[in-house]
């Protein structure tokens, strides 16, 4: 299946000769897209504090039946951007293929939290797991002016969002396919609101939220192969 390739740029230039390079990059791991449909690449071009030319973001979003793969990226120089950007999505499609042929199955957050208590709920760690990990490069450019001036405010961010059911192979899944650190998700067979997060290489973490507290730590740690 042919990959179609949406561009879209803001305060920079798309040439024929950047198109042909992206194309190229991606017939190159044409094995770990032959599901996509449709990659979106979005350049964003934001000027620093100081007026002069700043950061590109290159934002990549890579569409098929089932998934949704994004990465991100910034450079002053808008191709390295994309290379940065596209290694980040090379290495998530890398990871999502070698979960699928592994076929292991990791258990749900009820099976995990079976012998003990769940953690109780608790508004700042809600609070702590909706920050958001990426901040924008020109909040990045005015957070230097403020640091370099000695005048820097408490910021909060804040990001609500609808509430979904899944189970907890689906939370990492979607949790890997995003590139982030943890995913917020109410577990489908227990109904708690629960957080998956990474650990290290295939260890994952994952905190249920309930009414009884309990100091119990158990961590899970995916089978080898």
């Amino acid at each position: 299946m042919a990959l179609d390739i949406n561009y879209l740029a803001r305060d920079t230039d798309l040439s024929d000769d950047f198109r042909t390079y992206v194309e190229e990059k991606f017939e190159k791991i044409s094995s770990l897209t032959e599901q996509a449909q449709r990659l979106e690449v979005k350049l964003v071009s934001r000027e620093s504090h100081t007026g002069a030319s700043g950061l590109v973001t290159a934002e990549l979003t890579l569409h098929s039946p089932r998934n949704v793969v994004r990465s991100e990226a910034n450079d002053n120089d808008k191709q390295i951007a994309f290379d940065h950007a596209f290694a980040r999505l090379q290495e998530r499609l890398r990871r999502l293929r070698e979960r699928a042929k592994s076929g292991r199955r990791r258990p749900s957050v009820q099976e995990l939290t079976q012998n003990f208590a769940p953690v109780p709920s608790d508004v700042s760690l809600v609070e702590e797991v909706l920050e958001q990990q990426a901040v924008e490069a020109q909040e990045q450019a005015e957070q230097e002016r403020l640091e370099q001036n000695g005048d820097i405010p408490v910021t909060i961010r804040r990001k609500v969002f609808p509430t979904q059911q899944m189970t907890l192979d689906d939370a990492i899944d979607n949790m890997e396919l995003v590139g982030h650190d943890f995913y917020l998700f109410i577990d489908e067979e227990s109904g708690l609101p629960s957080v998956a997060y990474r650990r290290r290489g295939w260890s994952y973490g994952v905190i249920a939220m309930g009414e009884e507290e309990s100091e119990t730590v158990r961590d899970y740690r995916q089978a080898e192969a």
